[in-house]
C-alpha cells in the first residue's frame, strides 16, 4: 500500500497497490486504475479503469505485472508516472441516464422500422430476430459513444478533484506549486489572479506565525536574494492591467509560484541560520516559547509565555522579526 498522493514506482506490481487507485499519467494523458482482487481468480488483479472523457472498462492482470505495463498500454509514448490516489467510489448510470435513454430510443427506431418491413414481407419470425439482434448491437454501440459514469475521489471537497481536474492536480502537486481549484466558467486570467492571491493568503499566514517567522526568518528579509525575488514577482503582478496579455499575466502568477516557492524552501532550509550567530540562542528559546503560548491550556500560561517572547525579542531588536505589537496569531 502507497500513501495518498505519494509518487509510486513503475516497477511495482499491482499485486502491491491493490487494494487501491493510481493515477498513470504523462504530461498529456492521464487514466484512474482502481485495483481490487480478480472475484474469478484469486491470483489475478482485476482494474476498473477510466479515462477523462468518461470512458470505462476493466480487466483482468497478473498480480505480478508492473505499473509499467499498463502505463504503455493505456497512455501514448511519454514519460509514465504513477501517483497514489485516495478511495474513488464508481458510481453507475441510472436507469433512465441520458445515455440509457439514447441507447433505449436508438433500438426502438431500429425496432420500428423493421415491423414496418415485417409487415411488408412474408417470413415474420425471421425479420423480427433480426431486427432485435440489430437493435441490440445498435443501443450499444450508442452507449459506448456516449460516454457515460462518474466517479468520486474520496479528497477534501475544498481540492474540488473530479475526473476533469486530477491530472492537473497531479502534475500541480508533482512541481511543487500551490493547487487553486479552477470554478466553473472560470478563464485563464481569473485563475491566475486567485493563483496569487492564494500565494499572497499564505505568506501572510506565515507572516503572522510568530515561532514560523522566528525559526525561518529568511522569509520575511528582503536582503535575502531568494526573498527578494519573491517581493519583486509580487510588485510585477501588482501591474497587471485589463490590457496585459494573458498569457502574460499567466507567466507572471507563475513566476510567483515558483518564486514563493524558492523563497520558503530556502528559509525553512537555513532556519535560525540566517540570524546573527551571537543571537541565534535568545532566537531558539524565543521560539520554543513563542509554541509554548500557541499550546498553552490557561489564558495565564500564555500571557506569561508571550511576555517572555516580546522580552526576548525587544532585545535581539533585528528587523525582519516579529514584535508582539503586531498581534500575529500563535500557530502551533
Amino acid at each position: 500500500m502507497f500513501s495518498t498522493w505519494q509518487q509510486v514506482p513503475l516497477k511495482a506490481s499491482w499485486g502491491r497497490v491493490e487494494p487501491g487507485a493510481v493515477l498513470l499519467f504523462t504530461d498529456d494523458e492521464a487514466v484512474v486504475v482502481d485495483a481490487r482482487r480478480s472475484p474469478q481468480e484469486r491470483s489475478k488483479v482485476r482494474l476498473r479503469i477510466q479515462r477523462p472523457n468518461g470512458e470505462r472498462f476493466e480487466r483482468d492482470v497478473k498480480s505480478g505485472e508492473t505499473l509499467r505495463a499498463q502505463a504503455r498500454a493505456l497512455l501514448p509514448h511519454g514519460e509514465y508516472r504513477a501517483m497514489a490516489l485516495p478511495a474513488v467510489i464508481w458510481h453507475e448510470d441510472a436507469l433512465f441516464s441520458p445515455r440509457n435513454v439514447a441507447a433505449l430510443l436508438a433500438s426502438a427506431v431500429v425496432t420500428t422500422t423493421f415491423v414496418v418491413i415485417v409487415s411488408r414481407g412474408s417470413n415474420a419470425f425471421a425479420f423480427v430476430y433480426l431486427a432485435f439482434l440489430i437493435a441490440g448491437a445498435t443501443a450499444m454501440a450508442v452507449r459506448k459513444r456516449w460516454k457515460g459514469g462518474k466517479l468520486t475521489l474520496m479528497a477534501p471537497e475544498r481540492l474540488g478533484l473530479t475526473m476533469a481536474t486530477v491530472h492537473d492536480y497531479a502534475l500541480t502537486r508533482e512541481a511543487g506549486k500551490l493547487w487553486v481549484p479552477p470554478t466553473p466558467g472560470s478563464d485563464r486570467r481569473g485563475l491566475a489572479v486567485r493563483r496569487v492571491a492564494a500565494i499572497r493568503d499564505s505568506y501572510l499566514a506565515l507572516r503572522e506565525d510568530i515561532a514560523y517567522r522566528i525559526e525561518c526568518s529568511a522569509l520575511f528579509d528582503p536582503k535575502v536574494p531568494a526573498t527578494a525575488v519573491f517581493e519583486e514577482a509580487l510588485v510585477a503582478f501588482e501591474d497587471v492591467t485589463d490590457l496585459t496579455p494573458t498569457d502574460e499575466v499567466d507567466a507572471l502568477a507563475t513566476e510567483v509560484e515558483l518564486a514563493f516557492n524558492v523563497a520558503q524552501a530556502n528559509a525553512e532550509r537555513i532556519g535560525l541560520s540566517h540570524l546573527p550567530e551571537d543571537k541565534r540562542a535568545d532566537a531558539r528559546r524565543a521560539g520554543k516559547a513563542a509554541h509554548l503560548a500557541a499550546g498553552a491550556a490557561t489564558e495565564g500560561e500564555r500571557q506569561a509565555s508571550l511576555a517572555q517572547v516580546k522580552r526576548i525579542l525587544d532585545s535581539l531588536a533585528l528587523y525582519y522579526l516579529p514584535t508582539i505589537r503586531e498581534k500575529p496569531a500563535l500557530e502551533a
